[in-house]
């Protein structure tokens, strides 16, 4: 029996990003935010658990891509493009820029394509790891969204209603995706850059006390910081490519 718990923990990662595809098109998105937040807990659970009982197969790892694509390519994607629509185009389908996040999916499926026949990425990536991708593209709507419901304003919020800003991000995530910029992973060994981040995240609860609106739910706070984290992320990777 054990030798099935990753899979079925890799499969709640697969549903939760099924949840969060449908709470995306509903509108609800940083209740959307938390199930892909569910998702990438689950993924990161159910690798460690397959070495913990010696479960690591060809399977699981097909597997483990085919969730991803769902809840870190196709959740975070109709966030972008349902936030959009509903904001840009009102209620009509004449903005072809609206369908430009959906690219997000195609180029996280390249993404998981190339990790999984590339048997190089260990302790870091070549590009963009697609739960990063989505950390930054499904936090900003959600904090968004935080937001319009407190009708706080917000600097954020201005570049997330404007009409060109969602198709310029998910052009650029596209493109940090299928990248060859070396990606730490935070799973591996804590280095330099490991504590750069840490300390930038301690740097990043504190500014976020000083500058986010008041009056917005937690989640919008947590949303933020995570936008913010995962943007310095990004920012280590490409200025400082080595330890």
């Amino acid at each position: 029996m054990k030798k099935y718990l990753p899979s079925i923990v890799t499969c709640l990662n697969l549903l939760s990003g099924a949840c969060a595809c449908i709470l995306a098109l509903w509108g609800y998105f940083w209740q959307a935010w938390c199930f892909i937040l569910a998702g990438a807990v689950f993924d990161l659970c159910d690798g460690a658990l397959a070495r913990l009982v010696k479960a690591v197969s060809p399977m699981g790892r097909e597997l483990d891509s085919l969730a991803d694509v769902i809840s870190f390519g196709l959740a975070p994607a109709l966030m972008l493009f349902t936030w959009y629509f509903k904001i840009n185009c009102g209620g009509t389908a004449g903005n072809p820029l609206a369908f430009v996040p959906l690219l997000l999916v195609a180029f996280s499926a390249l993404r998981l394509a190339r990790f999984n026949t590339s048997g190089s990425e260990t302790h870091d990536f070549c590009g963009l790891p697609t739960p990063a991708c989505a950390m930054i593209g499904a936090s900003a709507v959600a904090y968004g969204h935080c937001c319009t419901l407190a009708g706080a304003e917000s600097a954020v919020l201005r570049l997330l209603m404007s009409s060109w800003f969602i198709p310029a991000l998910s052009a650029v995530l596209c493109v940090l995706l299928v990248s060859h910029i070396r990606m730490f992973s935070l799973k591996s060994r804590p280095g330099t850059r490991h504590y750069i981040l840490a300390g930038g995240a301690l740097l990043l609860v504190a500014g976020i006390a000083f500058i986010a609106p008041r009056g917005i739910p937690f989640i919008g706070y947590a949303a933020l910081f995570t936008v913010l984290l995962f943007t310095v992320y990004i920012l280590l990777a490409i200025f400082s490519p080595g330890e």
